[in-house]
């Protein structure tokens, strides 16, 4: 795995609705390019070193940007009501396509149920000003954990519960969240929200970026 590579999976990803099939062991091909590239920067010469951190820089963003964009198509595609997921799913996606999967067809039925009369749903306007206020004190929480500033931290899925403000991850991202949404987050950001109630954890965690199982 190189830079090159990486570049070329990513255009690829942009510039195509489905789902591309990854190299088998993608995840540790771009694990031992990232290590290299760390070991290469201890050993390098001041000005070698900038180019080495550039491109370390460079090939963590695109990895993410990959991952980032491959959990978009596959959250739609199991919105969707997709029965089996598309092929070339690496392993952790192939849990995240499940998990979307098996939440829309219990709300789906949770929603069908309200309509046939089911008085579950009495009460929730009630609670929603209630929601809102913590949601309100989950984003400043979560933004006084900025200062971490940790961007290797390790990561987690999370499906958001009810409308967040925009807030900044410990890993200096901004995130804007709506109900429903299924996203990646740093763990410190993850837990504050699955904490207040805001969020859920799908089953699974993530590695820690330069594992690149971010997804």
């Amino acid at each position: 795995m190189d830079i090159e590579k990486l570049w070329g999976i990513l255009y690829k990803e942009r510039n195509t609705a489905s789902l591309q099939e990854l190299p088998e062991n993608f995840c540790e091909e771009v694990c031992e390019y990232m290590e290299k590239l760390k070991e290469e920067k201890g050993e390098a010469d001041e000005r070698r070193r900038e180019l080495v951190e550039d491109e370390l820089r460079n090939a963590k963003m695109k990895a993410e940007d990959i991952i980032r964009r491959r959990i978009g198509k596959i959250v739609k595609l199991a919105s969707s009501g997709m029965k089996t997921g598309p092929k070339g799913m690496l392993e952790e996606e192939e849990r995240i396509f499940e998990g979307v999967k098996s939440h829309v067809e219990g709300g789906k039925e949770r929603i069908f149920a309200l309509m046939q009369g089911d008085k579950e749903g009495e009460g929730r306007r009630e609670e929603k000003s209630e929601k809102r206020e913590l949601a309100e004190q989950t984003a400043k929480e979560v933004k006084k954990t900025v200062s971490v500033k940790n961007r290797d931290e390790e990561l987690h899925i999370v499906r958001v519960l009810e409308d967040i403000p925009t807030f900044m991850g410990t890993d200096g991202r901004i995130y804007k969240v709506k109900k429903e949404d299924v996203i990646m987050l740093p763990k410190t950001n993850a837990e504050i929200l699955c904490k207040r109630g805001v969020a859920m954890r799908f089953e699974g965690k993530t590695n820690k970026m330069e594992g690149v199982s971010r997804g």
